[in-house]
C-alpha cells in the first residue's frame, strides 16, 4: 500500500494554518481616538443644542389687587411695606404693595401702565417722581372724569372752583353739569351771589345726586 497516499499522510502534507490577520497596533489605536473624538462632539453638539434651546414663556396677569412682585392685597403688610390702591384711567385697577421709597411711577407701571381714556393734558401734571405713601390713593385722570381739569399732582389738594365765579366752561367739566345746568348756575348768581355751597340746594340750582357729586369740589367765595 502506497504510504503517500494514507489519510494521515494528506494531513501530514497540508499547509499550515496561517494566522488571522490582526490590524497593527498603531491603527487600533488611531480607530479607538477617532471613535472616542466622535463621542466627544456629538455630547458637546447636544449640549450646545440645549442650551441655546428657547423654552416656553410663561405670561401671568396681575389681577386686581395683586401685585406680580408683591403677592395679594389681603395679607398684613411686611415691615417697611406701603400699600397703595391706583384707580383711575389705568389699565388694572387695584390695591399694590410696594417697598418703602417707590414712586409714582412705580404703582402707574404695576397697574399696567396708562389705559386708553387717559386724560392726557391733565396726566401730565402727574409727579410721577412722587414719592408714594403708605395708604395713599393714586388716581389717574380720564377723559371720563367730568372733573379731570381740576386734578391736581399727587400730594396736593385739587383746587376748589368757585361757583360764583368760575366760567360756564368750567362749571361743565364738573361731574353731572351740562350746559344748560352751568347757565342756571350762571343766571342763579347774577341774581344773587351764593351765600354758601348748599346754596345750589336750598335755592334748588341742582338736583340731589348732582349735589352730591360736586359739593367737594367747589367753594362760594
Amino acid at each position: 500500500m502506497d504510504q503517500s497516499a494514507a489519510p494521515w499522510r494528506a494531513l501530514d502534507d497540508a499547509a499550515p494554518a496561517q494566522p488571522v490577520a490582526s490590524a497593527p497596533p498603531d491603527d487600533r489605536r488611531a480607530l479607538a481616538l477617532l471613535g472616542l473624538a466622535v463621542a466627544g462632539a456629538l455630547a458637546a453638539a447636544a449640549f450646545v443644542l440645549a442650551a441655546t434651546s428657547t423654552g416656553g414663556t410663561l405670561a401671568v396677569d396681575v389681577a386686581p389687587g395683586r401685585s406680580a412682585a408683591s403677592g395679594t392685597s389681603d395679607r398684613p403688610p411686611a415691615a417697611g411695606e406701603l400699600v397703595v390702591e391706583v384707580v383711575g384711567a389705568v389699565l388694572r385697577p387695584g390695591v399694590y404693595r410696594f417697598p418703602r421709597g417707590a414712586r409714582v411711577a412705580d404703582a402707574v407701571a404695576a397697574a399696567g401702565g396708562y389705559g386708553p381714556r387717559v386724560d392726557a393734558g391733565a396726566a401730565g401734571q402727574v409727579n410721577l417722581a412722587a414719592p408714594l405713601t403708605d395708604g395713599q390713593q393714586l388716581r389717574i385722570p380720564s377723559r371720563d372724569d367730568a372733573a379731570a381739569s381740576t386734578f391736581a399732582p399727587v400730594g396736593t389738594a385739587p383746587p376748589l372752583l368757585d361757583i360764583n365765579r368760575a366760567s360756564a366752561s368750567e362749571l361743565e367739566a364738573l361731574p353731572g353739569i351740562g350746559p344748560a345746568t352751568a347757565a342756571k348756575i350762571v343766571a342763579a348768581r347774577e341774581e344773587q351771589p351764593f351765600a354758601s355751597v348748599e346754596d345750589l340746594r336750598t335755592r334748588k340750582v341742582v338736583g340731589a345726586a348732582t349735589f352730591e357729586k360736586i359739593r367737594a369740589l367747589v367753594t362760594a367765595g
